[in-house]
């Protein structure tokens, strides 16, 4: 494995077929309810896509991937600990969530 397959978790697809194969696979576990970053999860494919699988070109969405995932980690911990169920709040509150977030980090809230 090379430095990038460590640093993403995975081997890259060699071909075309192996390609579909491990992106049917990621999709397949792909639920709106379960994940909040799906958008993001896209626009990392897309990105690969467009551009031939150099994972160094990608770079920034991997990074906006990881942030949005980060953060809605922390919002379901932070839930956890408060009693709130479901611990991921539903898609319909998701907005709220995230400008409420940003709102009170612009306000110094933290």
């Amino acid at each position: 494995m090379t430095n990038q397959q460590v640093q993403y978790g995975f081997e890259e697809p060699k071909n075309k077929k192996e390609r579909e194969e491990f992106k049917k696979k990621l999709h397949q576990h792909k639920n709106e309810i379960n994940n909040p970053c799906i958008k993001e999860n896209d626009m990392v494919f897309q990105c690969l896509e467009n551009n031939n699988y150099q994972h160094e070109k990608c770079t920034a969405y991997f990074e906006n991937y990881k942030f949005c995932k980060h953060f809605w980690g922390k919002v379901r911990s932070d839930r956890r600990r408060e009693g709130k169920v479901p611990y991921l709040p539903p898609p319909e509150e998701r907005e709220k969530i995230r400008a409420e977030y940003v709102s009170s980090k612009n306000s110094g809230k933290s």
